[in-house]
């Protein structure tokens, strides 16, 4: 963003401390360790760190404005380059406000993602398809909450013509404000189930937090609408708002068909988009990634991208990190999914394993799954029931929470599943060392904080 003092108190009220109303500034930080010179400082206070704290620093950059609450923490006045300062009650709320005045400066269409899963991968697969088209501004990584995204709004330059913004959220009203912000043209669902179950105790609670997405679009806006998915099509049942389907099992406005596996290497499908066949070739792993395709091609669909356009921002779609990341070593087939669970996508997470084809042994490692609330012990033990039935060879678990889904596999299992509970990552990774061989394949998954990843680091650090 470029702007002035003046945007600055157009977009939010504040007290102009230092300056004038003609200073300019160019980019927007909240890291004092980062910021450039010209750029306007937002001093936000977190858990961990006040960003007022660090105003010397933010100074010494000579950052081009400061947006403060507390000015007792404004370093003395220096003779020329002092920045404009404004005080306001709430910083937060000033970024906020900045990033909705900066969204309706220019003309702009936004898509909206949240859903259960898939929120990070559908994004990028639709801003792949928009990016054939349209100068596209998108989420980076996965800061989709009520600093990330206004962070991300106020990237926007005067020619971007499209915004691709992930919403995320774990407790209800959450999404509500996001998009009071973002103001989005277009909201996508990708789906609706267990996960953030600490702050919202059901899953009609979560159904109610995602739906406030659909809520947000005006009349004119458009739902892109999981019809495969009950509560996400209970949602969009009561809209007003244009809706287009996607799905695989039931009718759709765009339909995946004829799907087949190809040999460890993603899917190839038919797609029935309205009155139009699309071929596609996708090169991930995972099922589910058909699923957040189709959304893609909704979206795409919905915003005028010609059919080959389309195909062609899909197979240009670059694969996030630790999302069903699929690699070789020592001969072992390794896939990372460690990014994020919940029991939705560690079902997804089983399917992927059992329909790998490989001649040696399936292996699954697994993390606690976190967020779950009063659902946390039987959704873990519900896993060991399902894993229990699945291909699994060799199953490792590391934490106390999936500990409980390793006994309810040894309890169904038997002995047609080795189970290996571990207390922590080296020990996991020290087991792995001297069980597998060449022909393997092993899966890791676990939620954000299980951080399972660090399993596989020193797997493959030990084994050379």
């Amino acid at each position: 963003m470029e702007g002035q003092t003046k945007d600055c108190l157009n977009a939010f009220e504040g007290q102009l401390l230092q300056g004038n109303l003609a200073c300019p500034f160019r980019g927007v930080s909240i890291n004092s360790r980062t910021v450039s010179e010209g750029e306007l400082f937002i001093c936000i206070k977190g858990e961990k760190f006040d960003g007022h704290d660090f105003l010397a620093d933010v100074v010494d950059k000579k950052a081009g404005g400061i947006i403060l609450s507390d000015p007792e923490k404004l370093p003395p006045v220096r003779s020329g380059g002092n920045p404009f300062v404004i005080q306001v009650p709430d910083t937060l709320k000033a970024l906020q406000d900045l990033a909705s005045f900066q969204r309706k400066r220019f003309p702009f269409q936004v898509v909206a993602i949240t859903g259960t899963n898939g929120k990070s991968t559908t994004k990028e697969m639709i801003a792949s398809i928009l990016e054939t088209k349209f100068k596209t501004l998108k989420t980076q990584g996965n800061l989709n909450n009520h600093i990330g995204l206004p962070l991300t709004l106020l990237r926007r330059e005067p020619f971007h013509e499209v915004g691709v913004l992930e919403l995320g959220m774990s407790a209800a009203g959450e999404i509500k404000r996001l998009a009071e912000i973002a103001q989005p043209d277009i909201g996508v669902i990708t789906n609706i189930s267990e996960g953030h179950l600490v702050e919202l105790k059901s899953l009609k609670d979560i159904q109610s937090a995602k739906g406030e997405l659909f809520g947000s679009l005006k009349k004119e806006g458009t739902a892109i609408v999981n019809a495969d998915d009950p509560l996400v099509l209970e949602l969009a049942r009561s809209l007003r708002t244009r809706t287009v389907t996607f799905g695989i099992d039931q009718p759709a406005d765009v339909r995946a068909s004829e799907i087949e596996s190809r040999d460890n290497w993603g899917f190839q499908f038919k797609v029935s988009l309205f009155d139009k066949t699309l071929s596609i070739r996708l090169p991930y792993l995972g099922y589910c990634n058909i699923y957040n395709a189709l959304a893609a091609l909704a979206t795409g669909y919905s915003l005028g991208i010609q059919e080959e356009a389309m195909t062609r921002g899909l197979e240009n779609y670059q694969r996030m990190s630790q999302r069903n990341e699929q690699f070789q070593h020592k001969g072992i087939d390794l896939i990372n999914d460690a990014y994020n669970a919940n029991p939705r996508s560690m079902a997804e997470a089983i399917k992927t394993l059992d329909n790998f084809k490989t001649p040696g042994r399936r292996i699954f490692v697994i993390g606690d799954m976190l967020e779950l609330g009063d659902r946390s012990i039987a959704a873990h033990q519900r896993l060991g029931e399902e894993i229990a039935g699945s291909q699994t060879n060799i199953l490792v678990t590391v934490g106390k929470l999936a500990s409980l889904s390793a006994k309810s596999a040894r309890t169904l299992a038997g002995d047609k599943i080795q189970i290996m509970e571990f207390p922590d990552h080296q020990k996991a990774a020290e087991f792995l060392t001297q069980e597998t061989v060449s022909g393997d394949c092993v899966l890791f998954k676990g939620s954000r904080g299980a951080t399972m990843e660090k399993v596989l680091q020193i797997f493959m650090e030990n084994k050379n």
